[in-house]
């Protein structure tokens, strides 16, 4: 009873201790990993989180009293467990280590509010937002609305037939309606290309986000079909088909997207002329993301089992028809995630067009930031942020439209 006594006190008394010196009680208990992690956490948190518990803003002040609370506490009960556990009671055998996950994540998140609540008034504290915003426009539209092209600027409307036309489409397709969709989203992307037209010939008067969005709207436009065209070859009983497709995507995918912009704008004006670096980077655009379309188009046929094929053709349906009205559009449909993070990665890459005076997103905030040098983590840090509410929101879109897809069938 003696030992075991002085055993107890002894886990109290490293108890104790860890609840002034986090860490000290574990390394007494010989759990030296442990203690020497609560000692250098509480070296690093302790230089941080004080000076804003005495004088940081009043959320900052908080959170890091919240942090050391929880660090100190976390210490201080883990050994208590620890000290327990050491006299061998069953009880508490897997007590421990719960409690040490549980205190070392808590700890952990309240450190990570900490540091995006000092983060974020670092960043709203710098100096030329104002300048920045009062470019705003120019991020959305480029020149669009300077006093010599604000007449057009009704344009954009353009882009709300485009959206309802395809999603609209796009729900029929899901509720296998083919014929209705494809009509719905032709009329949708024709209303578009009639409105957004005056906006990009003969000159490009509209830049920014808008002209990001018009060239990933005509990358997967053009894109999509032609990656299934080739998808589809690559599945080819045909050597021959298989092959050129298959060289095809395979040298794509193989070259930087960069090379295959500068090959067309170096060479498309010997055959259409000049101020052709628009039609240039969407050529680009489309050749380039139709092979990995054409890969994941390939991988979603070739999931689908070999039996749908062989019932389709022993009910006397010929290759093309197995492939239209059986195969593609159930692999189209197991194709849309991998579909949208390849759409939303073509959106990320026309910032690469600004690299030929494309004044997308990226070129006009490098204009911009010519403009205004003292403002550079502002201008890219609104650029950054445009990027990730459009690509969030394609994603979001996407999801719900899968969603939707699936309680329809």
């Amino acid at each position: 009873m003696t030992a075991t006594g002085s055993r107890a006190g002894v886990g109290v008394g490293a108890g104790a201790l860890s609840f002034l010196i986090p860490g000290a009680g574990q390394l007494l208990l010989g759990a030296r990993l442990t203690g020497v992690q609560y000692l250098l956490a509480a070296l690093l948190l302790w230089p941080l989180a004080w000076p804003l518990v005495r004088s940081g803003p009043p959320e900052a002040r908080l959170l890091a009293a919240l942090t050391l609370l929880a660090l100190h506490l976390g210490a201080g009960l883990t050994a208590l467990e620890g000290g327990k556990r050491s006299l061998g009671l069953e009880s508490d055998l897997a007590r421990a280590p719960r409690s040490y996950r549980l205190w070392t994540t808590l700890t952990s998140g309240l450190v990570a509010l900490l540091l995006a609540d000092l983060f974020v008034h670092w960043v709203l504290g710098l100096p030329s937002w104002g300048r920045v915003f009062a470019s705003a426009q120019q991020f959305f539209v480029g020149r669009l609305f300077s006093d010599e092209y604000r007449a057009q600027a009704w344009h954009l409307w353009g882009f709300l037939p485009a959206v309802l036309g395809l999603g609209l489409g796009w729900t029929l397709f899901q509720r296998r309606q083919g014929r209705p969709a494809l009509i719905v989203s032709a009329v949708g992307t024709l209303l578009a290309a009639a409105l957004l037209w005056p906006l990009l010939f003969p000159t490009q008067i509209v830049g920014g986000l808008a002209m990001s969005l018009i060239l990933a709207f005509l990358g997967i436009l053009f894109s999509l079909p032609l990656g299934i065209l080739f998808g589809v070859g690559r599945t080819s009983e045909l050597p021959v088909i298989r092959g050129v497709c298959g060289v095809y995507v395979e040298f794509l995918r193989s070259v930087p997207f960069v090379a295959v912009i500068f090959l067309f704008y170096l060479n498309l004006p010997y055959a259409l002329g000049n101020n052709t670096q628009f039609q240039a980077v969407v050529l680009a655009l489309v050749i380039f993301t139709s092979a990995y379309v054409a890969e994941i188009v390939r991988a979603g046929i070739l999931a689908l089992p070999r039996g749908q094929v062989e019932a389709a053709r022993s009910l006397g349906l010929s290759g093309a028809q197995t492939m239209l009205k059986v195969v593609l559009p159930q692999a189209l449909q197991n194709m849309i995630p991998p579909l949208v993070g390849q759409f939303i990665s073509l959106f990320k890459d026309t910032s690469l067009t600004s690299i030929v005076a494309v004044l997308e997103l990226t070129g006009v905030a490098r204009g911009i930031q010519n403009r205004l040098s003292a403002a550079n983590f502002e201008i890219f840090l609104f650029t950054a942020l445009l990027y990730f509410l459009v690509a969030y929101g394609l994603s979001r879109v996407a999801r719900a439209l899968e969603q939707r897809g699936a309680a329809a069938r």
